[in-house]
């Protein structure tokens, strides 16, 4: 991918319920787009600093995660910027802490991209399983949709495609 690149990496435990949704959700947006000249599709899963040279490379880039901000379980969250904070305001978690220790060497580092964005789901339950809650698992077509046009507001070449139309 070069520097003028877009990655889209979905974070989370898929054997933790509604952790797995950011795995859930870019495995959806991979098979409804396609391969993407553009876009760098990964799933991150819990590789936590493994992940810095994908925000390195990037100019643009989508973190898809489980968010707990203390919204109903469903709710589709879109971080930015200084909201960021907003993520581990709640009680911290070891998922959380490999996100903020991503996020902290992207920024330490340099390789924090143009543009940054959290989309993610409110979870309801992080218990062991391998199925998102139905309401989790409802909101996901909705996550996805949201990061679509996060992807179209870019410009990348899912306006070329055709594929932006959510």
């Amino acid at each position: 991918m070069s520097a003028s690149g877009v990655v889209v990496i979905g974070l989370g435990n898929v054997v933790l319920t509604d952790d797995g949704v950011g795995v859930h959700a870019v495995t959806r947006l991979a098979e409804r787009l396609g391969p993407q000249p553009d876009v760098t599709i990964v799933e991150g899963g819990t590789a936590g600093l493994l992940l810095l040279p994908h925000l390195a490379d990037a100019k643009h880039a989508i973190i898809v995660d489980a968010i707990d901000v203390g919204a109903e379980p469903g709710a589709i969250v879109r971080l930015a910027g200084d909201e960021f904070a907003l993520a581990f305001s709640a009680d911290t978690t070891v998922h959380d802490v490999g996100l903020r220790d991503l996020l902290g060497a992207a920024r330490l580092s340099g390789a924090w991209p143009e543009q940054l964005v959290l989309h993610g789901v409110q979870p309801g339950s992080t218990t062991l399983g391998t199925e998102l809650t139905p309401t989790v698992a409802a909101a996901l077509d909705g996550l996805v949709d949201s990061v679509v046009r996060e992807l179209a507001g870019w410009d990348t070449a899912l306006l070329h495609a055709g594929a932006a139309t959510a």
